[in-house]
């Protein structure tokens, strides 16, 4: 988010915050407006990260207080007024956070849903060239074992890493191995006259 639309969320906020602190001084304590001061908090926990609900969830607290002494609330001890002011700014930073977490799993989920829809795309696109090759007969030559595609005779490990994506390493076949050691004992004997 650039710094433009950053300052757009705070001042959409504080202006949420201060209009609905006048509607409260206005109306005094007959309505409960407590759960408006959620807005501002939610915005920038929607938006912006932990510090900015952190500020509005301790400006949203502080007004409310404020709002309160104006408002003539008569407590048994100013204790209370305290504590109240506390409950308040917890209730509003724990709602800001839970807006921001949730804010931070849904982003999450659309990355890993971008991620599968791609990994899906890819099989999806495997599983097609695997069955275009499956449904074509490969002709391969009887003598040199290459593979006949589109015209061009290519080896065989090429056809396995160009068409199929498979990884080729080399290994010696014990068959193989047999015939180049019966070779070897043949060239060593030597030839009776």
């Amino acid at each position: 988010m650039n710094w433009r639309t950053r300052w757009k969320v705070i001042l959409a906020s504080l202006a949420n915050l201060l209009a609905l602190s006048y509607i409260v001084y206005l109306t005094g304590q007959n309505f409960l407006f407590f759960v408006f001061f959620f807005i501002p908090v939610a915005l920038c926990g929607w938006h912006l990260g932990r510090l900015s609900v952190f500020c509005m969830a301790v400006l949203s607290g502080m007004s409310w207080c404020v709002l309160d002494i104006l408002s003539n609330h008569g407590y048994p001890s100013e204790l209370f007024r305290g504590v109240n002011t506390l409950i308040c700014f917890l209730a509003f930073a724990t709602i800001g956070l839970l807006v921001q977490g949730l804010r931070q799993s849904l982003q999450e989920q659309l990355r890993v849903r971008r991620e599968l829809e791609k990994s899906l795309e890819e099989t999806r696109r495997a599983a097609e060239e695997v069955r275009h090759l499956q449904s074509q007969m490969q002709v391969v030559c009887a003598w040199t074992k290459r593979i006949n595609v589109e015209g061009r005779w290519v080896a065989l490990d090429e056809f396995l890493t160009d068409q199929l994506n498979a990884k080729v390493t080399y290994g010696v076949s014990p068959e193989a191995m047999r015939d180049v050691l019966d070779n070897a004992q043949q060239a060593e004997t030597p030839v009776a006259a």
